[in-house]
């Protein structure tokens, strides 16, 4: 199927991007189904397209690539609020700690909901599990989820959340 106008490009690249059971794309394909047209005119308009209906495509890079995810506003109920928080705090850490994580020290650092929260985000793909390295990332969508919450992240913020929790 040959896309020969703009229009055919954009409604194409939406249709994928709205039916991809992962919400998230590469760049570099993107810019491979836009064929010979302009990228970034492109990209603005399936933009603007979900933004229309309800949906963000926000652009993150993991592991040295550039990725689009399709989010929406809200929370995903599929997350429980202990593994949003899971999240968050892993988020912070590889911020202001390391962007590196070995497995070892999550382990430790999060035995409790080893298998209930960090074992369900790495399952769905919302933390990545390095092997060779022996270390752990957040996923484009991990960041996504945490997109109304993410510039308020920052280590001290969070522990100085979870110290007011415990003095009340």
């Amino acid at each position: 199927m040959e896309i020969t106008n703009f229009e055919e490009a954009v409604k194409n690249i939406t249709k994928i991007i709205l039916t991809s059971p992962q919400k998230m794309i590469r760049e570099e394909d993107l810019r491979n189904l836009s064929k010979n047209f302009d990228f970034e005119q492109i990209i603005s308009t399936v933009y603007l397209n979900l933004k229309k209906i309800g949906f963000e495509f926000i652009k993150s890079n993991f592991l040295d690539q550039k990725f689009y995810v399709l989010t929406s506003e809200g929370k995903d109920d599929s997350i429980t609020p202990s593994q949003y928080g899971t999240l968050a705090l892993i988020l912070a850490l590889s911020k202001e700690v390391d962007e590196n994580i070995k497995i070892s020290d999550l382990k430790e650092i999060f035995k409790e909901v080893w298998t209930t929260d960090v074992e369900f985000l790495i399952e769905n793909d919302y933390l990545r599990k390095i092997e060779d390295l022996d270390i752990i990332k957040i996923t484009p969508l991990g960041k996504a989820i945490l997109k109304n919450i993410i510039q308020d992240i920052n280590l001290k913020n969070l522990l100085n959340a979870f110290k007011g929790k415990e003095s009340t």
